[in-house]
């Protein structure tokens, strides 16, 4: 990436004296499980150390205590029981970017009515990633021509299933069947993997930062927390995605530096977002 276009967007990041933490977005993780509580803090801590000035974590009630033992406390907590809550919420909390998906039961049936529910409702970026992906499985077209601006996050396996072609038949021509998706349904498709390929089917970018070490449990809810703060702060959801994806790479470089490669765990890229920011910042 050029070093003038890392410049300009991290100067959208740059912060006005006299703001407050509404003018840095609040982000809506809904995510989560009874044996997965912990994916959702993930996505949480993402948004948090890039930038977002607030960050709620939707949760079913049965599991509330556990993340609560684990959370951050800068993590605010929004129980739900429907679509109706959530969208009530979004509404009146001006929630201005979520993210569904990290750790959700997997009853496609009930997630999926839930989820459709929410992007046929909502004029916001909003990130699809793991369950929430896994809803529209072979069923694609549900996709399409949502109010939401959507942004999605599948690793090959996942993306093998969404789209029921072999995982290598993608891999044999990743690119170009990832920009013609995100064409074709007018969204923005990270392919995730080492280089992850970014397309809105109109621009691509393919990644070059990142090491084997990220690849640990959680670091792709990090990333979707990343991508839903900087979708706060651009209005090119393309440029949101791109630079999210570079900086997860950074950070898991940065990780690395400290832990080695074996060592990393997504928790530890989750707090080095904030220094691999910073790197960019300094760069003259």
């Amino acid at each position: 990436m050029e070093k003038q276009e890392i410049k300009n967007f991290i100067s959208k990041l740059k912060r006005n004296p006299d703001s407050h933490k509404y003018d840095y977005g609040h982000v809506l993780v809904i995510a989560g499980s009874i044996i997965m509580p912990g994916a959702g803090i993930l996505c949480c801590l993402g948004a948090l150390r890039s930038g977002a000035g607030l960050v709620t974590y939707a949760v079913e009630d049965e599991f509330l205590s556990q993340v609560g033992a684990i959370s951050k406390p800068e993590i605010m907590f929004f129980i739900y029981k429907t679509a109706a809550d959530i969208l009530k919420f979004i509404k009146s909390r001006n929630v201005s970017s979520i993210v569904i998906g990290p750790g959700l039961k997997t009853d496609n049936d009930i997630l999926y009515k839930l989820i459709k529910e929410i992007i046929d409702s909502v004029d916001v970026p909003v990130v699809l990633d793991a369950s929430g992906l896994a809803c529209f499985n072979g069923i694609t077209y549900r996709i399409k021509n949502t109010k939401a601006k959507l942004i999605i996050t599948p690793h090959l396996f996942e993306f093998s299933k969404l789209l029921n072609i072999a995982p290598a038949t993608i891999k044999s021509d990743r690119d170009k069947i990832t920009i013609d998706f995100a064409k074709t349904h007018s969204l923005i498709c990270i392919l995730k993997g080492n280089n992850s390929i970014v397309s809105s089917g109109e621009e691509t970018y393919k990644n070059d930062t990142g090491t084997p070490a990220m690849a640990t449990a959680g670091s792709g809810d990090v990333l979707s927390g990343i991508i839903s703060s900087f979708a706060n702060i651009t209005d090119d959801k393309f440029e949101a995605a791109k630079f999210a994806v570079f900086v997860h790479g950074l950070a898991g470089e940065i990780a690395e530096q400290d832990k080695g490669t074996t060592g990393v765990v997504a928790s530890d890229i989750a707090e080095s977002v904030c220094y691999a920011i910073k790197k960019l910042g300094d760069i003259k």
